[in-house]
């Protein structure tokens, strides 16, 4: 007989019940299932386990080893639960050294009013020019279902479009106090502090993204990467620079949203350890920055440019004058003004 293969799976969620009425509902209908129809061969086996005091089926963060078929029971099972809840999410991954076989995103579905409402509002925030449709929209949502982390996190980020900082600060917080796991919501408060110049707190709030995601997930790197720029900010070269080294680390597929920063992503590892005097690290941060695809779009050539100008003439490498040329030509005050200076303009 063939051993079973296991496979590493992490589940991370909630779903809101609301009231102990839908709650009983629930277990009254799983509990018969779990011997009849899974056979007891799912991940929670004791779904009581799962069901909070507050009416959540609430997980939290779930790692283990287990068999494909305990897996889809899981997933099943899950499914099942969501269709009598009001709100939430749970996200599911299978994987194999470190690669997503299976990802499931499990939320409500059915014809509950806070549930339509949500839907709309989402869809609606995603169609430029119709801000205002998903914010009324998925105010009502929450009128409806006053415990919609998502309706709050998803009009917050309709806020911050709108450049509405405060509240979208506020709907960010309200999310996250709901369900600390939500990890979009902490980014969003993140975010919206980067913008307001708050970085110390915005610090903060980008570890918290990344303690409620997973490494699997986009939005992980997305809060390693501006966490490090937060570090730069604040004169922590040191701590920026660790958080630099973990993101570069990582190979980005080009669908993945964090590849079209690693220009930006090197070119700031770059200031990091010149700011530390470590000129060989910084002028191959710099070069790394420029021979990237993405770079041929990149922003702020010029500022590259500039910078690893000024590294490569701390080194005293005479080629700093090509640089600063290159700077000078992209409108780059500063490297203009050193080009006079030098009588090489």
């Amino acid at each position: 007989m063939q051993p079973q293969v296991l496979y590493k799976v992490i589940i991370q969620g909630k779903l809101e019940l609301g009231n102990s009425k839908t709650m009983n509902q629930v277990l009254d209908q799983i509990t018969p299932r779990l011997d009849t129809h899974y056979k007891r061969e799912l991940i929670f086996k004791q779904p009581e386990l799962i069901f909070k005091d507050d009416y959540t089926i609430d997980i939290g963060r779930f790692i283990g080893n287990v068999t494909e078929k305990y897996w889809k029971n899981t997933i099943s099972f899950l499914e099942y639960c969501a269709g009598f809840s009001s709100a939430g999410t749970i996200d599911a991954w299978m994987t194999d050294s470190g690669k997503i076989l299976q990802h499931y995103h499990i939320e409500p579905n059915g014809e509950k009013k806070c549930i339509i409402l949500y839907q709309s509002g989402k869809k609606a925030s995603e169609e430029k020019g119709s801000e205002q449709e998903a914010i009324k929209m998925l105010t009502e949502a929450i009128e409806k279902y006053e415990r919609h982390s998502q309706a709050y996190t998803q009009r917050g980020y309709v806020n911050f479009t709108l450049k509405n900082f405060d509240d979208a600060l506020y709907d960010f917080k309200k999310a996250a106090a709901i369900d600390p796991m939500n990890s979009s919501a902490h980014y969003g408060i993140a975010r919206t502090l980067m913008v307001q110049k708050k970085f110390r707190e915005a610090v903060q709030s980008f570890e918290d993204t990344a303690r409620s995601s997973i490494a699997l997930q986009p939005i992980y790197w997305s809060a390693r990467r501006s966490k490090a720029y937060c570090h730069l900010e604040l004169k922590e070269f040191e701590e920026a620079a660790k958080e630099f080294k973990l993101v570069t680390s990582k190979e980005f597929s080009k669908e993945d949203p964090n590849y079209k920063h690693l220009p930006m992503v090197w070119f700031n590892y770059g200031k990091a350890f010149f700011a530390m005097g470590q000129l060989d690290q910084a002028l191959d941060a710099f070069d790394k920055s420029a021979a990237l695809d993405p770079a041929k779009n990149f922003e702020k050539r010029a500022e590259l440019f500039h910078h690893r100008a000024l590294a490569r003439k701390a080194a005293g490498k005479p080629d700093f004058v090509i640089d600063l040329k290159k700077a000078s030509e992209l409108g780059h005050e500063d490297a203009s003004r050193l080009l006079a200076e030098l009588h090489l303009s």
